[in-house]
């Protein structure tokens, strides 16, 4: 598993701990949270678009409860992880509404860094979009 997919499972851990969720499932369901959100990153980013939306989440001009990534996030979760798992309605109820608690917590995270998501992300073949707006990102902070 990779640096942010383990960051995210960890929020996940933080946020879900008082979430009733089966022994069986809970290490699956804390990976299918995990899983969600880095789908959601990587789709988000090869989209047209995509890398403002996520420069704005990661930079805090936008919060997680009305970005897009989230909506996508928690879409990813219920229609396709929880139904693998076999989850009921209630268990999709209880973790969805907190999917972005769970991002808000990722993205304000002193360990996450740009370079290393844009490494993680590489692996989908978006990367030079993300160092382009990483590069515009930077040299804004620097004017």
């Amino acid at each position: 598993m990779s640096f942010i997919t383990d960051l995210i499972k960890e929020k996940a851990v933080d946020v879900l701990g008082g979430v009733s969720l089966p022994d069986n499932l809970k290490e699956q369901v804390l990976g299918g949270v995990s899983d969600s959100i880095f789908g959601s990153i990587k789709e988000t980013a090869g989209k047209e678009g995509g890398i403002d939306q996520l420069v704005e989440l990661f930079t805090g001009r936008e919060s997680a409860s009305s970005s897009p990534v989230t909506a996508l996030a928690g879409n990813i979760f219920s229609s396709n992880i929880a139904k693998k798992l076999g989850l009921s309605p209630a268990i999709i109820n209880a973790i969805v509404p907190m999917i972005p608690k769970v991002i808000e917590q990722f993205t304000s995270s002193k360990k996450i860094d740009v370079n290393d998501l844009i490494a993680e992300v590489t692996k989908s073949g978006v990367a030079d979009k993300l160092k382009d707006a990483a590069g515009s990102l930077l040299g804004g902070l620097f004017k």
